[in-house]
């Protein structure tokens, strides 16, 4: 059905009062990096709250394409395309803060969680939570067909790595007792810390299989079940540690097997 020139009007006049909304934040954003320059002690807390802002805006760009889908029946992509390119500033301002490296010890992660110290659990669990969500929703919103579709691993799997190392993990293993404050908050980020290491591995695992065939994918989904098991064997969750263990022996020796028959492919060649 053609979109009529009145639909269009009244997508573009909605569309008017949401680009206030993101210059507003834009605006804000700028006072936060000005603030950031010269209070370098408290940047991590800049940071946090750069990344609410961004989440704002990247929920408006989702909005405005859920509202070209009702009104005009087509998605928009200029806006899908541009809440994507935020998610990347979110994970970006989230590694200044907790970095992004995957093979350090658990307990390093009290040495980056000291810059924002003031922030509890539940106000973390919130933060990431959210960026789950418009990460979630960013990619239902290109759909399945998506070129951007294996892209999208990448983004999980930086994804999941700031969600482990935004958990202090010996704090989490000095606090089992229900009646302490956050226990049901900081039970509930480590559920979310083990879905998305999960995850992410299982996607760069696929996408080796169905796209790439380039090992470092494979690597990749190794080294995140590694890190899966690290924090299982810290839990005392010897079951869900051995499967593991055997999970990431038998990618282990598929990747090798894979890497000989191409160099056999090679040589043949």
């Amino acid at each position: 059905m053609a979109i009529t020139k009145a639909e269009k009007v009244a997508y573009t006049n909605y569309v008017k009062e949401h680009q206030q909304d993101i210059e507003k934040s834009r605006s804000r954003l700028k006072e936060i990096t000005n603030k950031m320059k010269s209070m370098r002690s408290i940047a991590g807390y800049f940071n946090i709250e750069a990344i609410i802002e961004y989440i704002k805006i990247i929920k408006i760009y989702l909005k405005m394409n859920d509202i070209s889908k009702d009104m005009l029946g087509q998605k928009n992509e200029t806006y899908l395309n541009n809440a994507r390119k935020e998610i990347y500033k979110v994970l970006q301002l989230a590694e200044e803060v907790v970095g992004n490296d995957l093979d350090r010890s658990l307990k390093e992660n009290e040495e980056y969680l000291i810059k924002i110290e003031k922030i509890n659990s539940a106000q973390i669990l919130n933060l990431l939570t959210l960026i789950q969500d418009v990460i979630a929703r960013l990619i239902r919103g290109f759909g399945e067909g998506s070129k951007w579709k294996w892209s999208f691993v990448d983004i999980q799997g930086r994804m999941a790595i700031v969600i482990r190392n935004f958990i202090n993990f010996s704090a989490l293993q000095k606090t089992r007792d229900p009646r302490k404050p956050f226990f049901k908050e900081r039970r509930d980020l480590l559920k979310l810390c083990k879905s998305n290491l999960n995850n992410a591995a299982q996607q760069f695992r696929t996408r080796y299989e169905v796209s790439t065939n380039v090992p470092a994918d494979m690597i990749k989904s190794i080294e995140l079940l590694s890190a899966l098991r690290k924090i299982n064997i810290l839990s005392g969750e010897t079951e869900e540690s051995d499967k593991l263990k055997n999970t990431i022996d038998a990618l282990r020796q598929r990747l090798e097997a894979d890497e000989k028959k191409k160099n056999k492919k090679k040589k043949k060649e």
